[in-house]
């Protein structure tokens, strides 16, 4: 997907990455976020001592559903990004201080894991149509947004009694 070939950045000093990452790329089945389209990946990679640093953004749209009326929806993503790969790190150092792991022996590093992750981190935690939308009817499942249906308010839940009971 999206590799970076360490001995060019070495003979270079810096390596541009203007790609396209496919809505279908097999890397992305599993990460619960479904693409829209292509996500435009723009990313300017460079040494600095024995780090690795990569900057760039990235802006694509993925496939949601409305958290309320389960209606799909599209959202535009988009991210400024920073990544740090440092040699000698273990995984916990290297969570900790908010980098990757830069092998020894690496040849070469591939930033789709990396992207991948800050692809589901830009995504919306609680994605709504509408700010307005009022949901499903919690009886029946009805689309209030749609029209209103017949079942009536029961009140509280029972379940809840004893609580109600501790206001009193």
């Amino acid at each position: 997907m999206l590799k970076v070939d360490l001995g060019q950045l070495e003979r270079n000093g810096r390596i541009r990455i203007d790609a396209a990452v496919p809505e279908g790329e097999p890397e992305w089945e599993d990460a619960g976020v479904r693409l829209a389209g292509p996500v435009q990946v723009r990313l300017e990679v460079q040494l600095a001592g024995a780090d690795v640093i990569v900057r760039g953004e990235f802006r694509g749209t993925v496939r949601e559903q409305c958290r309320r009326c389960l209606r799909p929806i599209e959202q535009p993503v988009a991210e400024t990004l920073t990544l740090v790969y440092r040699p000698g790190l273990s995984e916990t150092e290297a969570e900790a201080l908010e980098m990757y792991v830069l092998t020894a022996r690496s040849r070469e590093i591939d930033l789709g894991p990396a992207l991948r992750e800050h692809l589901i981190l830009a995504g919306s935690g609680y994605p709504v149509c509408e700010e307005s939308c009022r949901g499903l009817c919690p009886t029946c499942g009805r689309n209030l947004n749609v029209g209103s249906c017949e079942c009536r308010s029961g009140g509280m839940d029972p379940r809840w009694g004893a609580l109600r009971e501790l206001t009193k």
